[in-house]
């Protein structure tokens, strides 16, 4: 058996250590090379690669202390032992593995249960030169200057070379490729608006506005915050997902997400500017159509002819509703996600950004028919259904209004479809869907609690609660509360509190309030009563 080439070279004083298993992670292994043995030792510290060939039976195999061998396999195809002796050297100089450039045939059982016995870690590639990747592997333990280096000019250089019509994905997907790193970016409740979609954050602690790393073994989480515009706190963050990095992956990883922070901020920002300006003129066009009250003016047809809106024909609106704090910007970025949902289900219309969500409708040349309401009802179900999967922490209700002929019909439906939708959010849940001629009672109820009898009743039992709760945390924490069926722990859920946080505020709460939770009449006044008051505050922002 032939003599190990190279040498063994202590790792350099600004290295960390590097154990196999981050080595595997951070290299072309992870992709194209497969651990057939010894698992239990893939926590050995790597503090060198070196590079070997296999050819015969004579000679001892010298692989130095911590060294991971990489070892060319062509003779292994007739002589399957070698793979045996190959682990016993590296066992007997306590060497952290041996990397065979090989077919994974060619390991056979027996060396698989030798190495795992002597917890030998074996790593079977077949595609890599032995020389080339002994030299990548080198860089990441030895050189990780060097790498950091290389990495950040590389990245750099790519992203000048980026289209100035690129997508925000497809800019992710080039940094990912450059960092080695499942990079999205997520908005402010954990959620991935683009890249790479299984990257989640649960943990809403993560989202601080300085740069911060959390860790689930195996996974390590990069979160970078953009800062879109001065004294304005960050909505969105980079987010890297690595697997098991080395402290020079995370290192590297930290300075790329900060360059990379600075481009896409600017590109966000212009997308933003683009997309607040095209979104103020379609709002300013429904408000015009909602607001005329006889005839359409001129410049309002025309506006109506340059956005394409056809209104020609029967008109049905549809209004989805976020409930809660609606955010503008998160409206405004999901507009498109929202529209790529719709039209999966043949819902296609114009999609137009509202204050607490959108609106939109369908035309069609002919009335439709009476029972067609339920096949559109389903639609929107489902599109509402295959979004919020998208967007797991939102909570959304649409309503739908009846077919109308023209404008003056559209924005008669229109008006519908709010009133449907704000009765869907009524009736609690955390999405719904109504359509105006499926309310009855409801529709009723709706009228009556909006009222300004119950308004003045509503104002008079949670008074109060009022009074002891400027910033709305109680009368949230209720209306949650009651919405989930009186549940504490799913209210403690959708608020991101813990559920002893919702208890205190409930004992809290019923010390204010002078009516019993427990007595379904009075909780039910209650909901109703929560519901006006948010309304009322609503229409008087």
């Amino acid at each position: 058996m032939g003599t190990m080439s190279g040498h063994f070279v202590r790792n350099r004083a600004d290295a960390a250590p590097v154990t196999l298993r981050q080595l595997i992670a951070a290299s072309v292994l992870a992709d194209r090379g497969e651990v057939v043995a010894g698992i239990d030792g893939l926590d050995r510290v790597v503090a060198d690669v070196v590079t070997g060939a296999l050819r015969g039976s004579s000679g001892p195999l010298a692989i130095p202390p911590s060294a991971l061998a990489v070892l060319a396999g062509d003779s292994m195809r007739t002589d399957t032992y070698q793979v045996d002796m190959a682990v016993l050297a590296a066992s007997e100089s306590d060497a952290a593995g041996i990397v065979l450039c090989t077919e994974r045939t060619n390991v056979v059982l027996a060396a698989t249960r030798l190495a795992n016995k002597l917890r030998v870690p074996v790593i079977v590639t077949e595609s890599e030169d032995p020389i080339t990747l002994a030299d990548a592997l080198r860089v990441i333990v030895r050189e990780p200057r060097m790498l950091r280096s290389d990495v950040l000019l590389s990245l750099v250089t790519s992203l000048t070379r980026v289209s100035p019509n690129a997508s925000v994905d497809d800019v992710l997907s080039r940094v990912s490729s450059e960092l080695s790193v499942d990079l999205a970016l997520v908005h402010t409740d954990g959620t991935s608006v683009a890249g790479h979609p299984d990257v989640q954050v649960e943990d809403r602690g993560a989202f601080l506005e300085v740069p911060t790393t959390t860790t689930a073994s195996p996974w390590s989480l990069r979160a970078q915050p953009l800062n879109l515009a001065r004294r304005e706190p960050p909505t969105f963050w980079l987010v890297a997902r690595m697997h098991h990095p080395t402290s020079a992956q995370e290192s590297v990883v930290s300075d790329g997400l900060s360059i990379v922070s600075w481009f896409l901020g600017t590109r966000l920002v212009a997308d933003r500017l683009e997309r607040e300006r095209d979104s103020r003129f379609r709002m300013g066009v429904l408000n015009s159509i909602l607001a005329a009250q006889e005839g359409f003016d001129t410049a309002l047809l025309q506006s109506l002819a340059t956005l394409g809106w056809n209104v020609d024909g029967w008109c049905t609106a549809i209004h989805v509703q976020v409930s809660g704090e609606a955010d503008s910007l998160r409206i405004l970025a999901l507009t498109e996600t929202l529209t790529r949902s719709l039209a999966d289900e043949d819902l296609s219309g114009p999609v137009i950004e509202r204050s607490d969500g959108w609106s939109l409708w369908l035309t069609a040349q002919q009335e439709p028919q009476a029972a067609s309401y339920r096949t559109v009802s389903e639609a929107v179900a489902t599109a509402v259904e295959s979004f919020m999967a998208m967007s797991p922490r939102m909570r959304l209700h649409a309503g739908i209004g009846r077919p109308y002929l023209g404008l003056d019909g559209l924005r008669t439906s229109l008006s519908e479809a709010r009133e449907a939708a704000t009765i869907a959010q009524a009736s609690g849940g955390r999405t719904g869907v109504q359509h105006i001629d499926e309310m009855g009672v409801r529709r009723i109820l709706l009228g009556w609690y909006a009222s300004d009898s119950f308004a003045e009743f509503a104002v008079t039992l949670l008074g109060p609660l009022l009074a002891q709760d400027p910033d709305g945390t109680l009368l949230h924490t209720l209306e949650v509360y009651l919405d989930e069926e009186s549940s504490a722990t799913l209210a403690a859920s959708r608020l991101g509190v813990h559920r002893n946080t919702i208890l205190n505020r409930l004992e809290r709460l019923r010390g204010l309030l002078t009516v019993d939770l427990d007595d379904p009449e009075e909780r039910l006044a209650v909901q109703l009563a929560c519901r006006v008051v948010k309304l009322k505050r609503a229409e008087q922002g």
